[in-house]
């Protein structure tokens, strides 16, 4: 009765290996599979990037601006040397607002060349520069030289992009 019930025993769990070998594959041949749901969800976020991409407005970086100035002390029209250094300061800064501008707005170049019997009579060259500059600071003023002072001025990026959301 034993050996019956032993023999038994084996042949209920040799059954029960070969169902299981049959039912569940081996680690060798497992692959993950994403739910449904999953597959769903990446499918329509790379449909959104391929939209985006399609678009015709692209993201830019801003960039936070700078602009710098220089201006000489000596030639400044003050009595006094205090008075030359304010002049000085003062140039320097609209020299570097002017630099600012120019990298918003653009610079306008005309010039002209008169020529007589193949000769170069007159060369000249003209820039023009015009536009608004909004929320500027003045980063630093020092003296680069002992005769010029430097000023740097810069519009950072919250700023830039304020006036665009502002101005269009």
């Amino acid at each position: 009765m034993k050996s019956l019930l032993k023999f038994a025993g084996i042949l209920t769990l040799n059954s029960m290996i070969a169902a299981c070998s049959t039912s569940f594959p081996s680690w060798s041949q497992a692959t993950y599979s994403k739910p449904q749901a999953d597959q769903e969800k990446s499918s329509e976020i790379s449909q959104i990037q391929r939209a985006v991409e399609k678009l015709p407005i692209k993201v830019v970086n801003v960039p936070t601006l700078t602009g710098i100035g220089f201006a000489a002390v000596s030639v400044q029209p003050g009595k006094t040397t205090n008075q030359k250094r304010i002049l000085a300061i003062k140039a320097a800064r609209l020299d570097a607002l002017a630099a600012l501008t120019e990298q918003i707005h653009g610079i306008q170049l005309t010039g002209s060349t008169k020529i007589a019997e193949a000769v170069i009579q007159n060369d000249t060259l003209r820039a023009d520069i015009q536009g608004i500059i909004l929320g500027a600071k003045t980063v630093k003023v020092h003296p680069s030289t002992s005769d010029t002072y430097q000023v740097i001025v810069e519009i950072d990026k919250s700023m830039i992009e304020a006036i665009v959301r502002a101005y269009g």
